[in-house]
């Protein structure tokens, strides 16, 4: 790395092995050196930078949530920032609650990590949103059968049945290649290989007969690698499809509905809590009891059982 200090021109040989990891160690080293103050703005940079040295899996979504953060943090001292400087920011960003709950979050990393680096004195105190109870929104059985047969183009019926029956989220199904699904075995692995396992993890299921036959048909038709695939290309969003059936039928329906629906459909069939978090991918089935254990038709069954009247 070369730059220019006083009108000296100094060099420095930097550790990284790709010029991307050489840029975000030279960023590093930049946010480090410069005189200017330490504003939220210079933080994030630095931050952001510094997760994109350590090769974050979360390195892109927070790059992205802070070209929306800017305009407002940038040139902020922090240590101005209080509770209601954080309330301002949610009455002009124009985002839901679970957004801004995760941007000011992200602000508040960002100045844990300034404070770590002994760039600020302290992390100031920070007001967040309440977090809003998420519910599982599904299809029932009729509802679902009305939706998919307003569904038309054969990639996003294709689509549909992986959603469903894999539980999988639409990034996974959008991404899946036909390396990865083994006929033999009857499994579909979720997770590309290179890709680190995340919060968010994709694990390997195993296909039912239904969609074993479709995956069959859509092999023996296929032009590209992807699964999912529109006149040889790979679909990057399968809204406008999702969009137009919600149209016909009647009834709104997201891609990610579709993963709540199979979960809900097993929870309610009598899957156990520790099965079903297994097939979703959850880490442990605290999540999966907190959102579908309610379907399961044993759900507190014995705790009823037991509040019996006892007649003298």
């Amino acid at each position: 790395m070369v730059w220019h200090d006083g009108g000296k021109r100094r060099r420095r040989t930097l550790s990284a092995e790709d010029r991307a990891g050489a840029e975000a160690e030279a960023r590093l080293l930049w946010q480090g050196g410069s005189d200017e103050p330490w504003t939220v703005g210079r933080i994030m940079d630095g931050y952001i930078a510094s997760l994109a040295a350590d090769d974050k899996p979360s390195t892109p979504r927070r790059r992205d949530a802070w070209k929306q953060m800017k305009a407002f943090w940038e040139r902020t001292d922090p240590a101005l920032i209080d509770p209601a400087m954080c309330r301002s920011y949610a009455a002009q960003r124009k985002a839901g609650a679970s957004t801004i709950r995760y941007e000011l979050l992200m602000v508040g990393t960002a100045l844990g990590w300034a404070r770590r680096g002994k760039k600020i004195e302290a992390k100031p105190e920070m007001w967040l949103p309440a977090l809003a109870e998420r519910k599982a929104r599904h299809l029932s059985h009729a509802q679902f059968e009305k939706f998919f047969a307003a569904v038309r183009a054969p990639h996003a019926r294709l689509y549909v049945l992986l959603g469903l029956y894999t539980m999988a989220r639409p990034t996974a199904i959008l991404e899946l290649t036909w390396d990865r699904i083994d006929f033999d075995r009857g499994l579909i692995d979720l997770n590309p290989a290179g890709r680190r396992q995340t919060a968010k993890r994709r694990p390997v299921v195993t296909m039912n007969d239904e969609l074993r036959a479709e995956l069959v048909k859509a092999y023996e038709a296929r032009q590209i690698n992807h699964v999912i695939e529109r006149g040889g290309k790979p679909v990057a969003n399968i809204k406008k499809a999702f969009q137009a059936a919600s149209e016909r039928c009647g009834i709104t329906v997201t891609p990610y509905m579709l993963r709540h629906t199979g979960a809900v459909w097993a929870a309610e069939a009598g899957i156990s809590m520790a099965a079903l978090a297994q097939f979703m991918g959850h880490d442990d089935d605290s999540t999966t009891q907190k959102h579908y254990a309610r379907f399961s038709p044993g759900y507190l069954k014995n705790v009823a059982n037991a509040v019996q009247r006892r007649p003298i």
